[in-house]
């Protein structure tokens, strides 16, 4: 009985530990579940990178303050788009990401010209176009890999689960341009609340009032590394570069002051109260020492 009850044990062991592997090397979704576009913001932001004429993959991410983030990247001739999640203890592997809805057209089929990108915006039907969802652990962070069946042009949009808190990092992929927009109400840039790092390209509020931050990935690489292949022959990689950003409301900052305000005032009162309290005592011991009168120790004879 107990060699049965061990046997039993043993394999229910197995069994969950192979579950928990397998969910690793096997596909996480497919594109058979059809989302609404008009869940997503598809915005033409094509503004070149240094002037170049060549296009750039713009990866935009709409933040919320409710734990996911709304992200839509603008890619040309793209079979395998690779993100790389915050990880949280709360989310789980298979709900990183969601809705994924593809507005353009085969590569063959197209090209990247703006004007393309502006009529896949305006589609009212995700493209019928098969893909996967998979992960895999790249230097212990976690990847997440949607794959096309076919090259694909134009504007991928999915919803990322991200750990609970105003605060939201990416890992870009050079040549790109990174976009974050704030929710409404937010800001950052606050120096003791918080601000992006490194400083954003660009910042300025669209239509709706939202504050949008902007980075240029161009791949060239900086520093160091840049001296390093100004003045050898080899050819240095260009190092992915980390964007992170804490937001808040426009109020935080003038909430701080007037708590940092109202602080010092508590302070000055309790330091003025206890030197004027120490002062007191000080008083009263000068006047007892005056009314008391010691008497004078006598010498020897």
């Amino acid at each position: 009985m107990k060699i049965f009850l061990i046997l039993t044990l043993c394999i229910l062991g197995i069994t969950l530990l192979t579950g928990g592997c397998i969910n690793d090397i096997i596909p996480l979704g497919d594109g058979d579940t059809a989302t609404d576009p008009s869940e997503y913001e598809f915005d033409v932001f094509l503004n070149g990178m240094h002037g170049e004429e060549e296009f750039v993959p713009v990866h935009t991410f709409y933040l919320s303050k409710d734990g996911y983030t709304k992200a839509v990247s603008m890619v040309e001739n793209k079979s395998v788009l690779n993100i790389v999640p915050m990880e949280s203890l709360r989310t789980s592997s298979e709900g990183t990401i969601s809705d994924i809805v593809i507005l353009g057209q085969i590569t063959h089929n197209t090209n990247s010209m703006p004007e393309s990108f502006t009529d896949f915006s305006r589609m009212q039907q995700s493209l019928d176009i098969n893909y996967t969802t998979s992960e895999k652990v790249i230097r212990g962070q976690k990847n997440v890999f949607i794959e096309f069946e076919e090259p694909v042009t134009g504007f991928v949009a999915y919803t990322m689960s991200i750990p609970q808190g105003h605060d939201f990092m990416y890992v870009t992929t050079p040549p790109s341009i990174v976009r974050f927009v704030l929710p409404e109400g937010y800001t950052t840039g606050n120096p003791l609340i918080g601000r992006p790092k490194p400083t954003p390209d660009s910042v300025y509020h669209d239509t709706s009032g939202r504050e949008n931050l902007v980075w240029y990935n161009d791949g060239r690489p900086s520093g160091f590394m840049s001296m390093l292949a100004r003045y050898s022959d080899a050819e240095v990689e260009p190092i992915p570069k980390l964007i992170s950003v804490k937001f808040y409301t426009t109020s935080a900052p003038r909430n701080l002051a007037i708590a940092v305000i109202i602080l010092g005032l508590i302070s000055a009162y309790v330091f003025l109260r206890y030197r004027a309290e120490k002062q007191r005592l000080e008083d009263i011991r000068k006047g007892i020492e005056k009314q008391v009168k010691l008497p004078k120790k006598k010498g020897k004879e």
